[in-house]
């Protein structure tokens, strides 16, 4: 039913940068049904800065698939389930980029936890991973890498399903963004 998206990229613009990692949890509206994770050759440098702040070198991702490899196997995960991401618009732009590149169109609805968790938990300091995983007890495991931040994330939606009375999921799957 969603798919819960982390990337890390070479750097932060959409054009001229790619994928480096990529991470996916499937939920089913109560837990996680599954895992997918994996290191993606971008055929490109990764910015210095990118590599101070994800630990990804260009070494790590050297013998990685391209991202044109995962394609299918990615696409087929995300397909039929809504998109979730903390600040959804640079993770989908990015996945529905190389996914184009790739021959495949995902058309998907998306959900962005920040705008969600604005929401569900108003009132507090600022929203970024970070800080609502301190704020809601949340254990992260290898920040700033897609596997540790897609769980994080995916521990953050179980808990904005679990306190979200009055609907606010279901309106925010219908907006587009």
């Amino acid at each position: 039913m969603f798919a819960i998206v982390d990337i890390e990229t070479t750097g932060g613009l959409v054009g001229g940068n790619n994928i480096t990692e990529i991470a996916i949890v499937l939920h089913n509206g109560r837990e996680v049904e599954g895992k997918f994770s994996t290191l993606v050759n971008p055929c490109r440098p990764i910015q210095k800065y990118v590599q101070g702040l994800t630990g990804i070198t260009d070494q790590m991702v050297a013998t990685a698939p391209m991202f044109g490899q995962l394609a299918e196997n990615i696409y087929n995960l995300l397909k039929d389930r809504v998109f979730v991401a903390h600040n959804v618009a640079f993770d989908y732009t990015y996945v529905k980029q190389e996914l184009a590149l790739a021959g495949f169109d995902l058309t998907t609805n998306k959900l962005c936890t920040i705008k969600l968790s604005k929401k569900i938990f108003p009132g507090l300091p600022k929203y970024g991973l970070g800080t609502l995983c301190t704020e809601l007890n949340i254990r992260v495991n290898d920040r700033h890498r897609a596997s540790g931040d897609a769980l994080a994330t995916a521990e953050l939606f179980t808990m904005l399903l679990n306190h979200d009375t009055s609907g606010e999921l279901q309106r925010m799957i219908r907006r587009k963004y």
